[in-house]
């Protein structure tokens, strides 16, 4: 079943981001359709942490408009229809909570500070358990997950709200090669399966051009947008990464190969 539709839930025009006296991210011009994976690479430096801070709304654009769903994007009901997973922070990993309490947090904005969860919450809170199949550890204390529950109790957190955009940025990083395949076997089914709209940003590029419906690739400016096959060609990433790139087909995938792509 095919959920993208036409018109974009999230979209970017002119955009420009930046710091005092610095431009981190020039004339953006892009835009996620609904139930689209959309995978963001580039660089250290490229503004691929920028931009999300722009999306969720944490950074006022210098030139250019952020649309959601067609409205303004200033709005602050229309920034509490995105998910955040933000990367892996290993003093929330060692925070004295259990993964119910962890997910709970995502619903502070509901609930309010200080104030006991109603019963709807604890639904919600199973419920996204149940997504991302972590129901059974609820009870766990964080700070004893393995890397990949740590990163799927995180996605449930950003999912007990219903979002209608998950942003994920770099899910799969710090955790083990068994662990990222699971984290994007889950974020697959929450899109295909679910209809999900989601925008992941991946120093790895090869980690997600399974998984992308388009990539967008980022070094100061959209230097390339498109399906992954369009994107990935020698001359895109020749003038971000240099010269020391080289790609084949892998079952149908381009697969790359580089002297550096950390992020």
């Amino acid at each position: 079943m095919d959920l993208i539709n036409e018109k974009p839930l999230l979209q970017l025009s002119g955009v420009t981001l930046g710091y005092p006296g610095v431009i981190a991210l020039g004339d953006v011009n892009f835009s996620i359709n609904r139930g689209e994976l959309l995978g963001i690479i580039g660089p250290n430096g490229s503004g691929k942490s920028t931009l999300l801070k722009g999306i969720l709304g944490l950074l006022s654009p210098l030139k250019g408009d952020i649309f959601l769903f067609g409205a303004g994007y200033r709005h602050y009901n229309l920034r509490q229809k995105i998910g955040y997973v933000p990367q892996k922070s290993k003093s929330e990993a060692g925070f004295p909570a259990s993964v119910r309490e962890v997910v709970m947090m995502g619903l502070y904005s509901q609930i309010g500070w200080l104030r006991r969860p109603k019963s709807i919450h604890h639904q919600l809170v199973e419920q996204s358990l149940e997504r991302v199949e972590m129901a059974d550890l609820g009870d766990r204390p964080i700070g004893e997950l393995s890397g990949g529950q740590y990163q799927k109790v995180m996605i449930a957190r950003a999912l007990v709200n219903n979002p209608e955009l998950l942003v994920l940025d770099e899910p799969t990083a710090a955790v083990d090669i068994s662990a990222q395949r699971t984290i994007l076997e889950l974020l697959e089914q929450l899109n295909r399966e679910q209809g999900m709209t989601i925008l992941m940003v991946s120093h790895d590029i090869n980690e997600i051009v399974h998984f992308c419906d388009r990539i967008l690739l980022l070094n100061g400016a959209v230097c390339a947008f498109g399906t992954p096959a369009e994107v990935l060609t020698k001359e895109h990433l020749k003038s971000v990464y240099g010269d020391r790139v080289f790609i084949y087909d892998h079952h149908g995938h381009p697969h790359v190969m580089a002297g550096d792509f950390d992020d």
